[in-house]
């Protein structure tokens, strides 16, 4: 008894000695390495050729899959088949003196330093041959995105559109859930997601979701994978943030959107003089998982720390919070966080470059909003002030630059000025949505369509579900001369905030100008009840001249505001003396909306008109342009 067991192990390591011989003897090891080899290159070369063919993306995924599938398939038959002068018999038919296995070994052998030597030269070919012309045609492409408008500003090219639908270096960062006790820190939770949002965007070779389209999934039980499809990203970047008193908890997920597979999750706990860190690890376990390479500074910092304050911080993001929700309230409120914000740090750039973007648009909303009493309120040398604070302390302020560059070019009508500061925006940061859809707007106003059209698009790339920056490109497009490739613009910015006033309005003018009357009164009706009578009125006399006067009447007393309202209405009854008239007095009180004297189509048969020369001469327009 005592010898049996030594003599069971002896028997079984015997066993699995023959077996090892035995698949070598057979060849399997030798199929199994040649098999894995050669699939490998077929798979690589695949995936680099079949893109030049344009075929789509799952005729490599099934390749990959009947790669895999045919592994198992070919050891099996490495094991019962073998190779003779006769062809191919089965192994268990080939008496022992006349089996060839070495040779076949030997055969074997070199078919694999063979597909090692393609492998090589393949490799050879890509680095030196086929990825410097992939990079050339994406500098290409990029190029002719950019157009003339920003082709002279090199650091600031019009964002590349990826060939790829989806690239795997793409995020989304959703608004991170507020679980603080009160649940009274949505400003704070909000306010983590974009600065990560920012941090993330500095990275080179990863696309990043602009803020307004990933934040419009907030609050909305969609699919991972309808997320990724609408922004165009691979992957989402989930949280909460827990605050109570000074501490703070920031979760944190990265998930794949086309599967919901979940690719790392981590927890984070600091205090508010913390944040910035917290915010730095979270970005860099995101880069590190999406293996992206940094490059230049990006390899010392992402988040930045740009006050030493938590207080003024917690100001800060509050008055982003109000900010982005736009309204003369929710302004106002901003206007009183970025002051505060600055009372406890007096050197917080971002504040102030905060403070400097909300003084440049209360003008008009103050003009516009609902919640006004219709008196302009003027801020423009508080938005130069503070943008100038703001740039004395840091140049290269994107918001600060484009801050200025709007109150130059919307409210000061210094264009040169306004052209510089918005080409120094986005050299300084190309990824800012909101310079490029302004600079857009100020090329509308001189009518520089091409080049509009250009900062339209990028900022759509950057942004796709931001209902300004649709409505803006279906403006332009309506002043362009083409009513009809506006109209999907309108509808897209409707479809993305319902509310949006004047997206109504302007989707009503333009149906009536396509003679679509029923349309227009359909688009009416989501106007309030005493601007829905007065379109109602308008839309009547478009049709029957007839009811020209009453139409007048209901425009006088309650048409819309601003030079693009009453006036634009009024002359495209062919009431110009009319039209005239209230352009002058809508001068005389400064309407915030004048610089859309020029572009406005309605106006031109006005142009020769020397009472309409006389307003144009007030905002320095037409300008003469050169292409850059």
């Amino acid at each position: 008894m005592i010898d049996s067991e030594p003599s069971r192990a002896a028997g079984a390591a015997q066993r699995r000695t023959g077996f090892l011989a035995e698949l070598r003897r057979r060849n399997v090891i030798r199929m199994a390495g040649l098999y894995l080899v050669g699939a490998w290159l077929i798979v690589q070369v695949a995936e680099t050729l079949l893109p030049v063919f344009g075929a789509p993306g799952w005729v490599l995924k099934t390749l990959v899959m009947l790669v895999a599938l045919g592994f198992v398939p070919a050891l099996v038959f490495a094991w019962v088949f073998e190779l003779t002068p006769e062809g191919l018999k089965r192994d268990d038919d080939v008496p022992v003196g006349q089996s060839i296995a070495p040779e076949t070994a030997r055969r074997m052998d070199r078919m694999i330093i063979a597909v090692l030597v393609l492998a090589l030269v393949y490799f050879g070919v890509d680095k030196f041959v086929l990825a410097p012309s992939r990079v050339a045609k994406k500098e290409m492409g990029a190029e002719s995105l950019s157009g003339p408008a920003i082709a002279a500003v090199p650091a600031a090219p019009a964002p590349e559109v990826d060939s790829d639908p989806i690239s795997r270096k793409s995020i989304a960062v959703l608004p991170f859930v507020d679980l603080s006790p009160d649940r009274d820190q949505e400003y704070f939770s909000d306010g983590m997601a974009e600065e990560i949002l920012d941090a993330l965007a500095q990275v080179e070779d990863l696309k990043v979701a602009g803020r307004t389209s990933s934040f419009y999934f907030k609050g909305k039980n969609e699919k991972l994978q309808t997320i990724g499809e609408a922004l165009g990203v691979a992957h989402v970047l989930e949280g909460s943030v827990r605050k109570q008193g000074d501490k703070v908890r920031i979760t944190a997920q990265l998930i794949q959107t086309k599967d919901g597979f979940h690719l790392w999750s981590e927890s984070y706990n600091g205090d508010l003089s913390d944040v910035f860190e917290l915010q730095e690890r979270i970005a860099r376990s995101i880069v590190e998982k999406l293996k992206v390479i940094l490059k230049g500074r990006q390899e010392n910092r992402l988040a930045q720390e740009s006050t030493s304050s938590p207080e003024a911080h917690q100001h800060f993001l509050r008055g982003r919070y109000f900010w982005n929700r736009r309204g003369l309230v929710n302004l106002q409120s901003a206007e009183e966080a970025f002051k505060a914000a600055l009372a406890a740090d007096p050197d917080y750039v971002d504040a102030w470059a905060g403070l400097a973007q909300t003084y440049a648009i209360i003008p008009e909303y103050s003009i516009f909003d609902p919640a006004g009493d219709g008196r302009l309120i003027d801020t423009v040398s508080e938005a130069l002030d503070a943008a100038n604070e703001a740039l004395r302390r840091d140049p290269a302020s994107s918001r600060a630059l484009s801050a200025r560059a709007y109150v130059r070019s919307a409210l000061k009508f210094d264009w040169a000025g306004a052209e510089a500061d918005f080409r120094a925006a986005l050299a300084s940061d190309p990824r800012d949505s909101t310079a490029h859809q302004w600079y857009g707007e100020m090329l509308t106003f001189q009518r520089r369509w091409s080049e509009a059209n250009v900062q339209y698009d990028s900022a759509l790339v950057l942004d796709p579900l931001a209902p300004i920056i649709h409505f803006a490109r279906g403006l332009s497009r309506w002043y362009q001369g083409d009513p009809a490739a506006a109209i999907p613009d309108l509808e897209e910015s409707l479809r993305l905030a319902p509310d949006l006033f004047y997206a109504h309005v302007t989707k009503a003018l333009i149906l009536v100008e396509l003679r679509r009357f029923d349309e227009a009164l359909l688009a009416a009706r989501a106007l309030p009840a005493t601007e829905q009578k007065m379109m109602a009125s308008f839309i009547a006399a478009m049709q029957d001249r007839s009811k020209l006067d009453v139409a007048v009447q209901q425009i006088i007393a309650h048409g819309l505001g601003g030079v693009t309202g009453k006036p634009v209405m009024l002359a495209m009854l062919g009431e110009n003396d009319l039209a005239l008239t209230e352009l002058e007095r809508l001068f005389a009180e400064r309407d915030p909306l004048r610089q859309y004297l020029y572009p406005v189509p309605q106006f031109e048969p006005l142009h020769r008109d020397p009472r309409f020369q006389a307003l144009q001469k007030q905002i320095r327009l037409p300008v003469e342009t050169s292409s850059p």
